[in-house]
């Protein structure tokens, strides 16, 4: 029966308005919204067809380290990136594979954090909704020096074997 259902499930493609619209409407309800990760902004933590679950903020707000989707204030477009710092009642956003920050998203357009990456049908990470600040930002730093350190060796490895 299982197989069956698998066999004829399609997939829907909807544009990062109606995408934002949908995440709200579920969210609502206070239920996690699950989708497949379009782009590789996010990559190598996540990468394209990643399937996502989206959990609503319910009253906390997203913390640096975490993964959250926001909608920018002048686009219809929806945005998974990683909170790098908060100002006030606004945050700054990176994508794990991009150098530039994004502009200051305020938090009412924040749509949800991201609790649970699944590739290959295998859930790779699942944080608690329960964080520790602490542990947060310690996880964030390491992680910002690996990706400096795998940059920094892969440039060194390029001019090594073009010698």
């Amino acid at each position: 029966m299982e197989a069956e259902i698998e066999k004829n499930r399609e997939e829907m493609f909807l544009s990062g308005h109606e995408m934002a619209g949908l995440i709200f409407a579920v969210h609502e309800k206070g239920a996690a919204f699950r989708f497949k990760a379009p782009g590789s902004s996010m990559c190598p933590s996540i990468r394209d067809k990643d399937i996502l679950t989206l959990s609503p903020l319910q009253g906390m707000a997203p913390l640096p380290g975490e993964v959250a989707a926001f909608r920018r204030p002048r686009a219809n477009r929806l945005i998974l990136h990683r909170v790098i710092k908060r100002k006030g009642k606004s945050y700054f956003f990176r994508g794990d594979g991009q150098h530039h920050i994004d502009a200051c998203i305020p938090q009412e357009n924040i749509v949800g954090v991201v609790t649970q990456v699944e590739r290959g049908g295998k859930a790779l990470f699942r944080p608690d909704r329960i964080r520790h600040p602490l542990l947060t930002r310690l996880y964030f730093r390491s992680y910002l020096v690996y990706l400096n350190l795998r940059r920094f060796l892969k440039t060194i490895f390029k001019r090594f074997i073009k010698k």
